[in-house]
C-alpha cells in the first residue's frame, strides 16, 4: 500500500504592492470590535511614548486614557493588559499604571540584540527584496530627505521603512524575534529623530542601505545597517549622560577613581 501523500508547504509568495500597503497603514477597526479598538489603543499608547508625548514614568489610568482616546475603559482595559505583558507598563492595584523606564544597562543590553538581529534581516533582505520592496524603501529615504527640517515626521518613515526591511527579508523567525525587542522601543523615551544631527545621520545610514539591497550586496547591507544600530545607541547614551546633573556626574567619576 503506498503511503498517504504528504501535503505541501505552501510557498510564500512575494508581497505586491498591497501587501506594502498594509504595513504602512494602520488598520480601522470596525464598530463594536472591543479586541480591533484594544489593538489600536495598544498602537496609539506605544506611538505615544515613543515620541515623548507621554513620558516614561509617567502615571496612566484607564479613565485618562479612555478619555484621550475617546473609547469606553473596556478595549483601554486589555491594550493595559497588553502593555503590561510586553513589559511597558507596571500595574499598579488600584492606581493604574506606570511606563517603564530603562536605564543606560538596559539600553545597551537591549541594543546588543538590535545589533545581532537588525543587520541579518538588512542583509537578508538585500538577498531577498523584490523591485516593488525595493521602491517602497526608495520612496521613504526620497520623503525623509525632504523632511528633514521636521524632525517629528521622520518618527513614523522610520518606522516603515524598517518594517518593509522585516517583511522583505522572508523569516518568520527573525520577525518574531525582532518583534519582542521592537515591542520594548517605546521605552527609550522620546525618538533620537528629534535630535537634528542624528536626524540626518540615520537619514544618510538609511539612504546607504537602500542602495546596498538595490544592489543585492547582502555584505554591505548588513554592515551599514550595524553602523546604524551603534549611532543610535551612542546617541541615546550621550543624551542620558547630558541629563545627568553636573555635581552627580562629578561624584560618579570621584567614585571610580577611588
Amino acid at each position: 500500500m503506498a503511503p498517504p501523500s504528504r501535503s505541501k508547504r505552501p510557498v510564500r509568495s512575494v508581497p505586491d504592492d498591497s501587501a506594502l500597503q498594509r504595513i504602512a497603514a494602520r488598520r480601522v477597526p470596525s464598530a463594536g470590535d472591543a479586541r480591533s479598538l484594544a489593538e489600536v489603543a495598544c498602537d496609539e499608547i506605544r506611538k505615544a511614548i515613543r515620541e515623548g508625548r507621554v513620558a516614561t514614568g509617567a502615571h496612566l489610568t484607564e479613565v485618562d486614557l479612555a478619555a484621550w482616546l475617546g473609547m469606553s475603559r473596556t478595549p483601554i482595559r486589555e491594550a493595559m493588559r497588553r502593555l503590561q505583558s510586553e513589559g511597558l507598563l507596571l500595574n499598579q492595584p488600584f492606581r493604574g499604571a506606570l511606563v517603564m523606564r530603562l536605564d543606560a544597562d538596559d539600553m545597551r543590553q537591549m541594543f546588543a540584540v538590535r545589533e545581532l538581529l537588525e543587520p541579518a534581516a538588512a542583509a537578508a533582505c538585500a538577498v531577498s527584496a523584490g523591485p516593488a520592496e525595493i521602491a517602497a524603501l526608495r520612496a521613504i529615504v526620497d520623503q525623509e530627505a525632504a523632511l528633514l527640517d521636521n524632525p517629528a515626521a521622520l518618527i513614523p518613515l522610520n518606522r516603515q521603512f524598517h518594517d518593509i526591511i522585516l517583511e522583505s527579508a522572508r523569516n518568520q523567525f527573525l520577525s518574531k524575534a525582532i518583534a519582542g525587542v521592537y515591542s520594548l522601543i517605546p521605552l527609550l523615551g522620546d525618538s533620537n529623530l528629534l535630535n537634528g544631527p542624528h536626524a540626518r545621520e540615520a537619514h544618510a545610514q538609511h539612504l546607504a542601505i537602500v542602495d546596498a539591497i538595490e544592489r543585492h550586496d547582502a555584505a554591505r547591507a548588513e554592515a551599514v545597517a550595524r553602523e546604524h544600530v551603534r549611532h543610535s545607541l551612542k546617541t541615546r547614551l550621550a543624551r542620558i549622560a547630558a541629563a545627568v546633573p553636573l555635581n552627580l556626574k562629578e561624584k560618579t567619576t570621584k567614585t571610580r577613581k577611588k
